[in-house]
């Protein structure tokens, strides 16, 4: 049972026993069409045979007629010997006395007499009488003839051999042995005893040899499986091939690349975040330091320290709460609430709360949305992409410029838009900014645009980035939304 579990037994017996089905298939049906020709061939050359020696017992029969018609009357004739006329018919010859007439003397032109076992039917007898040949069956044949193929017909003594003239002195006999058309299935069944064993190797051969190249690739490939299990990514695999080996090579090779970047990505991530946690970490230790250490004497000393630990804490904060946010999204353990939503409310405390940044930096946060209407969904959610985009926008738009939120809802979808002043983004990262960890200037965790397409992929939208009229980059949100009844009654009014 274990030897039937791997692949190379299975192919083996794959590969075997079709072939020696066929071969067992073959080998009966060519027999069985050997043994039906053979019959066929053996009833053809009977009944030829017959025929033959129909026509010969009525010729010779006829001649024999008439050479003995001088005797009959008494006249004198040379002796016929037998073994020249069956020299001539190439046939045994037989004489039949007529059972109420006794034809000659001995030896004047006499045949061999022949006795037949059984009496002559009456059916059979008119026959002869009108002149007619007789297939002696073999049950009235003696055992001297028994194989052999008989045919007898009537003498007639008459001026002209006309039956016509009378009923036949006796019967002339020829006698032939039976044409014995042997089957050639037993040399053929024989024969194909050692061409099926031939066979049979041949056919366990190349299943071993087609068995052996199918599986050394697969293999190679657990060998690499386990290659890269162990942490050794660079193994050699045939990708070049064109068959499903090939594609498997390649679908691995990828996998292998994939896992490789993924790791590496794991690895600057967690660099990145020990970075971000031990920059506010430090800095409220070395705050709740000096207050503990009594460094800071002053109100105003201990107010900016309390200042500084907040903001530290609240950073702190951020970051874990993307990395629990990022976590619940790709294991789709997160819910989404279902509430009216009001649109431009929501879009103007997105401005709110990102201009305190904004405004450091003397950036304009600018709203144009015209009149939205309140949809069902969930408000914290979309809240969380647009904030994610705006911060991300404000992040790279140079000091004194813009940052442009628009929105707008028709047939059933809603379409936010945030263009950034910045140097825009090209083609080929348009991609790869959406990857997890993944932050151009190698700052920041690289969460943000991810938790925002995430969540709206989520939601059944989407996140997609393209080249702002201003020059940036333009970040635009598509979200299917359901019209609520208080804005439609508003609207109807």
């Amino acid at each position: 049972m274990l030897l039937l579990r791997s692949l190379r037994a299975r192919l083996l017996i794959i590969g075997i026993v079709p072939v020696l089905v066929a071969l067992a298939v073959t080998s009966v049906l060519t027999v069985r069409s050997v043994d039906a020709f053979a019959e066929r061939q053996r009833s053809e050359e009977r009944v030829q045979q017959v025929h033959d020696l129909e026509r010969l017992a009525t010729g010779l029969s006829r001649v024999y007629g008439r050479l003995i018609r001088p005797a009959v009357l008494g006249e004198k004739v040379d002796v016929i010997r037998r073994s020249d006329l069956e020299a001539a018919a190439g046939s045994t010859l037989y004489y039949v006395k007529s059972s109420n007439v006794q034809l000659f003397a001995a030896g004047a032109l006499a045949l061999e007499d022949l006795v037949l076992t059984e009496e002559v039917p009456p059916s059979v007898r008119r026959r002869i009488d009108d002149g007619q040949t007789w297939l002696v069956p073999a049950a009235s044949l003696p055992p001297a003839l028994q194989g052999e193929v008989v045919v007898a017909r009537g003498i007639f003594v008459t001026s002209t051999g006309d039956p016509k003239g009378g009923a036949p002195y006796g019967l002339l006999v020829v006698a032939r042995p039976a044409v014995e058309v042997e089957s050639p299935a037993p040399a053929l069944r024989r024969a194909l005893v050692p061409a099926f064993a031939i066979g049979t190797a041949v056919a366990i051969v190349l299943a071993l040899l087609l068995g052996l190249r199918l599986v050394r690739p697969l293999r190679q490939l657990a060998a690499a499986a386990r290659a890269v299990a162990r942490g050794d990514a660079d193994v050699p695999l045939d990708v070049a091939r064109g068959d499903e080996i090939g594609m498997v090579n390649r679908a691995f090779d990828d996998m292998t690349r994939r896992l490789t970047e993924a790791r590496d990505t794991e690895r600057l991530f967690l660099m990145r975040v020990s970075h971000e946690l031990r920059t506010p970490l430090t800095a409220i230790r070395s705050q709740v330091d000096a207050l503990a250490d009594g460094v800071f004497d002053d109100d105003e000393s201990q107010s900016a320290a309390y200042t500084a630990i907040t903001a530290e804490s609240a950073r702190l904060q951020r970051l874990v709460g993307d990395l629990l946010d990022l976590a619940r999204l790709q294991a789709r353990r997160f819910s989404l609430e279902t509430d009216e939503v009001d649109l431009n409310v929501l879009l103007e405390q997105v401005a709110t709360g990102q201009g305190g940044a904004a405004r450091e930096r003397d950036i304009t946060i600018t709203l144009q949305s015209g009149v939205l209407p309140v949809i069902i969904g969930d408000g914290d959610r979309i809240l969380q992409i647009v904030s994610n985009l705006v911060r991300n926008a404000v992040r790279w738009t140079p000091d004194g410029t813009a940052v442009v939120i628009s929105a707008m809802a028709e047939a059933g979808h809603v379409w936010i838009t945030v263009d950034d002043a910045g140097a825009g983004i090209p083609p080929d990262k348009r991609a790869t900014i959406f990857q997890a960890f993944y932050t151009e200037d190698g700052t920041g965790t690289g969460l943000g645009l991810v938790i925002a397409r995430e969540i709206a992929v989520a939601m059944g939208g989407s996140v997609v980035v393209g080249d702002s009229p201003t020059g940036g980059a333009r970040f635009v949100v598509e979200l299917p939304c359901i019209r609520a009844r208080s804005s439609v009654r508003a609207a109807s009014a």
